[in-house]
């Protein structure tokens, strides 16, 4: 079984997604805030609009891992082409669908062997609850079991996270979605066991982003160390 690689460096627990209107905007919010920020997390709408090299001109000018969050959802032909392309252009990590199969997932882990996989374990969504929730535990194993990297688990629902982090163990980063504009607390899916909570909206949708971060920096190290005395006190 493939031993998850080591993780990315943590010093605030903000992932964040810069899901904007284009390029120059991205430059703009991460230049005010990238010191605080630990991994750079891209869904599909900016790839589309500016292409696969926006991730590699933003890693280049921040040299912050980046995490390609394209929920990839297909047969091996095609999710092993869509993880080379990310890997090619800088990515760091992708996530995926676990409901494509141990074919599928293991077919990709040898197409980018140096990139991080990720699997969702439930939707952050309302509709989250309605079919992908009944299989996070199926998720979760299934990551850990394929000696994957992480998972995705809901911030905005802590309980699940914490049952997550049960699953999968301590060698697997966990990511939250659902944090900020979705309802989730800053800091508490920390608290719960996740690795780095995923903001966007939030973030540069505000009047001052900097000071957001900094608000959000001040939990999210308070939850990081509530979290680290809470498992000192249970080893």
């Amino acid at each position: 079984m493939r031993v998850p690689a080591k993780k990315w460096p943590r010093k605030t627990g903000i992932m964040f997604a810069v899901d904007v209107e284009s390029k120059a905007e991205a430059f703009r919010i991460l230049d005010l805030i990238s010191d605080d920020v630990d991994v750079i997390k891209f869904n599909y709408p900016l790839i589309l609009k500016e292409g696969l090299s926006v991730i590699t001109d933003i890693k280049a000018r921040y040299g912050i891992p980046v995490f390609a969050d394209i929920k990839i959802a297909d047969v091996p032909v095609t999710n092993d082409r869509i993880i080379r392309l990310a890997a090619d252009a800088g990515a760091d990590g992708v996530m995926a669908h676990g409901f494509i199969g141990v074919d599928a997932i293991q077919s990709m882990q040898q197409a980018a062997p140096e990139t991080k996989i990720f699997l969702i374990t439930q939707l952050t969504n309302p509709g989250g609850l309605d079919f992908s929730a009944s299989f996070t535990q199926d998720f979760a194993e299934m990551a850990r079991g394929l000696g994957l990297d992480g998972v995705q688990a809901p911030g905005n629902r802590p309980e699940v996270v914490a049952q997550v982090r049960d699953l999968v163990g301590p060698d697997l980063t966990i990511v939250c979605c659902g944090v900020g504009a979705q309802g989730g607390k800053y800091g508490h899916a920390i608290a719960a066991g996740a690795d780095f909570e995923i903001i966007g909206r939030a973030i540069y949708q505000a009047e001052d982003p900097v000071e957001t971060v900094k608000h959000i920096k001040a939990a999210t190290q308070q939850a990081l160390k509530t979290y680290d005395a809470k498992t000192l006190s249970l080893a």
